[in-house]
């Protein structure tokens, strides 16, 4: 590959995007590395030449990259350059789960860092074919990180009479894997819901990325034998780290294939 960096049409898209410069800088970048434009272990264009590519001025070049050195994408040999890190081209991202083992591989691959709780929470507007809610709810918003890079932040509300059980492993654990645990609980069904969506302000802030990123929000409804929703989670992934399969192999196995 070429030292020239990959040609961007939507520099002015850049400047004009809310947020700070050099997070929406950044976020370019790593989804250019991401996409393969420089393959792992490979050497950038200098700071001169991205700042010229993307009409910006050096000082936020070094930012963004900085952002990205912090994560494990990118990594600076002083007077030699900025290079791929042998990872930075492959990193982690979530398949959503499709199937109960799926779900809790996922779920389990991240560290939860609670921000806030509340006891006594209704639960958010939702359809009411989800289930019966329980008396009252516990609330925990906490962000989660994927290999040390925080990457989602999630609004949980539990059967309150669930998390009077071992509070302080709610505050801590991953929550799903902790539920089906419990003696004398059943999940009898779990509903989720992908749509995109921006992110707020508040997100934004929390996980150091531009506001309106891109991003996959999952409404997870787990309910239990009598219909009761033990457990209800709208929880926010990064767009660039969100990965959605489906084996749509057709069935040419009966009688009119």
């Amino acid at each position: 590959m070429t030292e020239s960096a990959p040609g961007t049409s939507g520099d002015s898209a850049l400047h004009l995007s809310p947020g700070k410069l050099y997070l929406n800088l950044a976020s370019v970048l790593r989804q250019q590395v991401q996409a393969g434009d420089w393959a792992s272990g490979e050497r950038l264009p200098t700071i001169a030449e991205l700042s010229a590519t993307y009409a910006v001025a050096a000082v936020t070049v070094r930012q963004a990259i900085a952002v990205l050195e912090a994560e494990g994408v990118l990594r600076r040999q002083q007077g030699v350059g900025t290079f791929v890190t042998e990872t930075g081209g492959a990193a982690a991202r979530f398949a959503v789960g499709l199937d109960w083992p799926s779900l809790i591989d996922m779920v389990t691959k991240t560290r939860p860092r609670l921000i806030r709780k509340a006891a006594g929470a209704s639960l958010p507007r939702h359809d009411p074919g989800s289930g019966t809610p329980a008396p009252s709810y516990q609330f925990l918003k906490r962000v989660n990180s994927l290999e040390g890079r925080d990457c989602l932040i999630t609004d949980a509300y539990i059967d309150a009479r669930l998390y009077a059980r071992c509070p302080d492993r709610f505050d801590t654990e991953t929550l799903i894997p902790l539920i089906e645990g419990l003696p004398g609980v059943t999940i009898a069904r779990c509903r989720q819901v992908l749509t995109i969506a921006p992110l707020d302000i508040e997100g934004a802030a929390l996980l150091g990325v531009p506001v309106a990123t891109p991003m996959g929000c999952i409404r997870r409804i787990l309910t239990a034998p009598d219909d009761t929703i033990l457990y209800f989670n709208d929880v926010a992934y990064r767009g660039d780290l969100v990965r959605f399969q489906i084996d749509l192999t057709p069935d040419r196995t009966g009688p009119d294939k």
